[in-house]
């Protein structure tokens, strides 16, 4: 039996939770809503049902043995315990963790500032060019700068940890 993640046919919030449970190797089907993008009421409501929660849940992860599991962030760091993909000392070494935890927020700051510049969700062509042209290059110079102070082929440690795969 797999793991199921409700999400919409795309990538958005529910890309990088796909992405860790590859990598920890949790075999997982993707469930999406049966009417479509926008999703119904029907779906919001079995969504609201099965996370327990007012809102719509999604992205959301249901394990094999029912546990349900909400919101993008609390859901990748719970596959990142789960599959072993934190760091070495990650709970021991401040260091380490507080580059881990940075690192994923730096990773979150990019996402929200692309969003922004979307056009198909309404955003002028000049948000676009403002993120291709000066945010972009600012926050990959960023990941560029923090991969290399690492002195490795990993953000952190000498092995893909959760990091790489929300950075990538």
């Amino acid at each position: 039996m797999s793991a199921k993640v409700y999400y919409y046919p795309s990538t958005g919030r529910a890309n990088a939770v796909r992405l860790a449970l590859s990598a920890a190797n949790i075999p997982f089907e993707d469930v999406y809503p049966r009417s479509g993008f926008p999703p119904s009421e029907e779906d919001k409501a079995k969504w609201r049902e099965i996370g327990g929660n007012i809102t719509t849940n999604i992205p959301m992860l249901e394990m094999p043995d029912g546990k349900v599991y909400t919101q993008s962030s609390a859901i990748i760091r719970a596959i990142g315990r789960m599959g072993n993909l934190f760091p070495p000392n990650h709970g021991t070494d401040i260091e380490i963790m507080y580059t881990t935890e940075k690192l994923i927020e730096d990773a979150a700051d990019l996402r929200n500032e692309s969003y922004k510049s979307y056009l198909v969700w309404g955003a002028p062509q000049s948000a676009c060019d403002a993120f291709i042209e000066s945010v972009l290059p600012k926050h990959l110079g960023n990941f560029e700068r923090q991969v290399e102070e690492s002195n490795g082929d990993y953000f952190v440690g000498d092995s893909l940890t959760l990091v790489d795969v929300v950075c990538y």
